[in-house]
């Protein structure tokens, strides 16, 4: 299984083009240039591809990629401990 982070950092790139300089620890999704209807739209995209789910008042532009990281793998080990995932 492809580690979160892998995957968020390859979403990002992909589809937002955002530089692996601009994804730092400490940055926000804002300062990756991630404004609301981004964050939205990036919640979804990783949503489909994790199979889990992000409510959109769970995740701002506010956050770092780091605590993006965070809820999306605590969700996909709630997923697993439930039996849901294979």
């Amino acid at each position: 299984m492809t580690p979160v982070r892998e995957i968020v950092e390859a979403i990002l790139a992909d589809k937002f083009q955002v530089l692996p300089e601009e994804m730092a620890a400490d940055g926000t999704l804002a300062s990756m240039d991630l404004d609301s209807l981004a964050v939205i739209e990036l919640l979804y995209t990783l949503g489909r591809e994790l199979d889990v789910k992000v409510g959109e008042d769970e995740v701002t532009s506010h956050h770092t990629l780091p605590e993006l990281v965070a809820l999306l793998e605590e969700k996909r080990a709630l997923r697993a401990a439930q039996g849901v995932m294979p």
